[in-house]
């Protein structure tokens, strides 16, 4: 029996009650308790009606991103129209994180809310991964607690929980592809491969690189390349259980890391659920972020096939031609 109902049962008897004390009883308040009976549930839903009809909810990360084993918040609020607060409010949270794909419920009930009263919740940082936050079954009911309504679900909230990145030097890499042979290859469309490379007097203005010379303070110039020299490529099998997801996770952002020090572009490719690669360049910490959204963002398999059985997705053009894997044993680079 849910609580509505008990206490529309309560309320029914008393109401019973009073009749029965006012057929028996020819006086004044006899009357008087019977029309309080019938009109406190009326004067109830009148003084509650603003604020369930106008009661909306909000929820927010705080921070928005943080490390595995960090502080991390979920801030639930309430707007509430009116002076008068909210008698009672009721909702289910849903916690996912879309990585493991591990959920945790709960039910909360408030009492009293205010007019916007952030409620704090703490948000499970054990696992890397995108955590999401989602409430449903939101009531909020009158002072008597004879009449609810539903109330919509406001946009879940995420927060970015980081790998905790591994402190690894650069790797080594084949002659000809370190940071001082050139800056990477740049795709600007369908036959339009160019190289970076430092400005050399006479070269045109045009061809600056602007936004990296502002970067690395110094002038950047592209060059058309027939053959553009490819990237370091860094490769994962993103499967298995969270405790190794983790430890993979932060060797392969402690690598990542180390290339950005040294200013050498990369990528990074794995395959999702579905078998399917996926390619993201990284050359900046905007696109590091972003490549740890997409990896962290989609469910990853306990078991699933390895890049090794798609050897097709290491030499197609366009990939690059040196592979650094990241894996939990010792090794792992090669060439390609």
């Amino acid at each position: 029996m849910t609580a509505m109902a008990f206490r529309r049962i309560v309320y029914v008897l008393t109401l019973t009650g009073a009749l029965l004390f006012q057929i028996t009883n020819e006086n004044y308040l006899a009357h008087f308790l019977l029309a309080l009976c019938a009109v406190l549930p009326l004067l109830s839903l009148a003084m509650s009606l603003r604020g369930m009809l106008g009661c909306r909810l909000a929820l927010a990360a705080l921070p928005a991103e943080a490390d595995r084993g960090g502080d991390g918040l979920w801030q639930l609020f309430v707007e509430v129209p009116g002076l008068l607060p909210l008698a009672r409010l009721t909702l289910r949270t849903e916690e996912e994180n879309l990585l493991t794909g591990r959920v945790q419920r709960r039910r909360l009930s408030m009492s009293g809310v205010a007019r916007r009263r952030p409620a704090d919740l703490s948000a499970p940082t054990g696992h890397c991964g995108l955590l999401e936050l989602r409430v449903d079954k939101i009531r909020v009911y009158d002072y008597l607690g004879l009449f609810s309504r539903r109330v919509p679900a406001p946009p879940p909230a995420r927060l970015l929980c980081r790998p905790i990145p591994a402190e690894t030097p650069p790797p080594l890499l084949p002659e000809g592809l370190g940071p001082s042979a050139s800056y990477g290859a740049v795709r600007r469309g369908p036959g339009e491969d160019c190289d970076l490379r430092d400005y050399r007097p006479g070269d045109p203005m045009r061809a600056v690189h602007w936004k990296l010379s502002s970067k690395w303070d110094k002038l950047i110039v592209r060059e058309r390349a027939d053959t553009a020299l490819p990237l370091p490529l860094l490769t994962l099998d993103r499967f298995g259980p969270p405790e190794e997801l983790d430890r993979l996770l932060d060797k392969l952002l402690g690598l990542s890391r180390a290339l950005l020090r040294i200013q050498r572009p990369h990528a990074v490719l794995w395959l999702d659920r579905d078998g399917q690669p996926q390619l993201r360049p990284v050359s900046d910490e905007k696109e590091l972020r972003d490549c740890l959204l997409a990896l962290l963002g989609s469910p990853a398999p306990r078991t699933g096939p390895g890049l090794d059985g798609f050897p097709e997705l290491l030499q197609a053009p366009g990939f690059p031609s040196f592979r650094i894997h990241v894996a939990l044993e010792e090794g792992g680079e090669g060439g390609g």
